[in-house]
């Protein structure tokens, strides 16, 4: 797409009282290759300038995006969210090269202390598969050190899952759906330890949540939103006189909720 339709678009949803847009797409870390004097840095920054907007947020992007030049340039925009999907798939190099993945782990590693060193405590998400055809016992646990090493806020993990006509299906080594499962429940647990270790991080700290809807959590009724570092907030529906849906409040973070997927803050 043309940048000026883009930027077009996003002016017709600020005009509407849209107050937070994400910039999405198959593989929006190639955007503007195939156009000329244009870059996805340069979009952002030009979105950036359009009044009415207070929150931009990326999605999937590719690790070698990150280089030091980009992350500094995104962390000088005030609107940005401070949230990025690194895609990733497996934390060993032996099971990226036969993905065909065009980066390792120590790329994917030092994209991370990038946006680290430029970000106050970043949420980086990410997408990991297990029992991809030839992954061994050893090359799992080197995923899991390496996830580990990361610290991810939020890990989407996923059994791999044969397709026919592929590449994958094709190998051999392909590894049982019980050891499949085995490794994926590991990594879960991993990812809820991490998730909440980050989410605990803000508890007794002021935040800015933008508020999306009303909803009831134990029979009472709240109204939750996303920080823009991705955390989902509950705030009591008492608190406000006036809907709050499309406004961002600074609250007080008490406590989590929810199973510690939440946190239950309040405006007062």
């Amino acid at each position: 797409r043309k940048p000026e339709d883009i930027v077009n678009e996003v002016k017709t949803l600020a005009a509407t009282g849209v107050k937070e847009v994400v910039l999405t797409g198959i593989h929006i870390s190639s955007y503007g290759t195939d156009l000329e004097n244009i870059s996805l840095i340069e979009l952002i920054e030009a979105i950036h300038e359009i009044e009415g907007i207070k929150r931009i947020r990326l999605g999937s992007l590719e690790p070698r995006i990150i280089t030091e030049e980009f992350a500094k340039r995104i962390a000088g925009l005030e609107k940005i969210c401070p949230h990025f999907h690194l895609s990733l798939q497996s934390g060993c190099d032996k099971t990226l090269k036969a993905m065909n993945r065009k980066y390792n782990t120590e790329e994917y590693y030092e994209g991370c202390v990038k946006l680290r060193e430029v970000f106050e405590n970043p949420a980086i998400t990410t997408d990991v598969i297990v029992g991809f055809p030839g992954e061994t016992e050893e090359d799992f646990l080197e995923t899991r050190k390496f996830l580990e090493k990361v610290h991810f806020y939020e890990m989407h993990i996923f059994k791999y899952s044969r397709r026919k006509g592929t590449v994958a299906d094709k190998m051999k080594e392909q590894v049982a759906d019980t050891v499949k499962s085995e490794r994926s429940a590991v990594l879960l647990a991993l990812e809820k330890a991490q998730s909440l270790e980050y989410r605990k991080m803000y508890i007794g700290k002021r935040l800015e949540v933008l508020i999306e809807e009303l909803t009831e959590i134990d029979g009472r009724s709240y109204y939750t939103g996303y920080t823009k570092n991705y955390i989902r907030v509950a705030i009591a529906a008492d608190e406000f006189k006036d809907n709050p849906v499309n406004d961002i409040y600074e609250c007080m973070a008490d406590k989590l909720i929810c199973d510690g997927v939440t946190i239950l803050a309040r405006c007062n």
